[in-house]
Formats: structure tokens, sequence, C-alpha cells
């Protein structure tokens, strides 16, 4: 899976290393440093939606080549104000040309994700969502329709496994930004682990 990492760390985008673009919390001045199919932008709704700042983010790298996708603006927690909020920031991004991730949130079922709009699945909400059925049969509905699988907030061996199980392809979280030396190398050392031991009951 691909790690993308938010912040100005020097940590070296290789491999299956990327960056996350969050509005209000990034400093890259040269946008050369983005490697095409390596980096994504967020929408900050999770430290609080800013939607002017959110603007200036796609303005500033939306002329980037090879974002994988820009996370739609949602409420943590909450389907339904997620959903409602889809058809004018989804429309909005599509004008910019930028490819559209919907995330999912509590309460959310599968006739409600705008399947045909969207190029990417965000999981998000709580972690009982995250760990709970819902999460995983949405990633597999996405893995069926050729759709790109991110899964925020990943910060320990436990969420990796769920995330890498269910067939995400990228992840992101705080602890890899925060502790990118010590916390980096750990998800290519989790992904060894668990391939070797498929058989692991989550």
């Amino acid at each position: 899976m691909l790690v993308l990492v938010s912040g100005a760390t020097r940590y070296e985008r290789e491999g299956e290393v990327g960056h996350l673009i969050i509005p209000k919390a990034w400093s890259l001045s040269d946008l050369a440093l983005l490697r095409p199919g390596r980096w994504a932008i967020d929408n900050g709704a999770f430290s609080g939606f800013d939607e002017a700042a959110f603007i200036r983010t796609l303005e500033r790298f939306g002329e980037a080549p090879g974002c994988l996708f820009v996370a739609v603006p949602d409420v943590i927690g909450d389907a339904a104000a997620t959903r409602a909020r889809w058809p004018f920031w989804a429309r909005l991004i599509q004008g910019l040309r930028l490819p559209r991730a919907f995330v999912a949130q509590d309460g959310i079922a599968e006739h409600q994700v705008p399947w045909e709009e969207m190029t990417a699945l965000f999981i998000g909400g709580t972690t009982d969502f995250k760990t709970g059925p819902v999460a995983r049969s949405l990633c597999g509905i996405a893995k069926a329709r050729g759709l790109w699988v991110h899964w925020g907030r990943v910060n320990g061996r436990k969420r990796y496994e769920l995330a890498q199980k269910a067939g995400a392809d990228s992840i992101d979280g705080t602890g890899f930004s925060l502790w990118p030396d010590t916390n980096i190398p750990k998800a290519a050392r989790w992904h060894a682990e668990i391939q070797q031991q498929p058989e692991l009951d989550l």
C-alpha cells in the first residue's frame, strides 16, 4: 500500500511513500516534487473544514499532474451530511478536472454511495465504522468497480492490517507525518509480516 504523508517532513517520497496535501497544513514550494500517481488532496475536515483554504489548495495544486484523488468535503461521522455536500463540491472538483473521492462515514449504505460519479473511495468515519463490516464491504465493491481505495487515519498495525486485507491502495496517518523516520519503515515491516500470515483472523 502507498503511504501518503502530510506535512513538510524531509523523509524521501520514494517507493511506496507519497504526499497527502492538506489545506493550511502544507508548505511544499516546489510542485515538481509531486510524483504523478503518488499524491492526493485531503479536504481538512478532520481538523475543521475551511472552505476558502480548500479552494486555495485546489487552485495551487490542481495543475500538478497525476493526482490520485481529491477527498470531496465530508462531515466526520455523519453519512447524511456528507452525502448532502457531495453534489456541489463534486461538480466543482470535476470542473477542475481532478479525480473525486467519496468519503464514507458512519451510517452510509451501499446504495447511497455515488459509485458512478467517483473515481476513489476514501474510508473515513469513526473507529467503530472503520473496524466494522460496512467499511470492508464498501472496499470490496469499490475494488470490483476498479476504483482506488484510500483508508484514512491508519496509525497502528491493527488498522494497517484491516486496510491491507480490505484491499486499500493507499493509507494516511498522523503518525507517519509527525514521526516519519520511525513510523514509515514500520509500514513496510507490517506489510511483510501480514503477507507471511494471510490466515490471521482480524
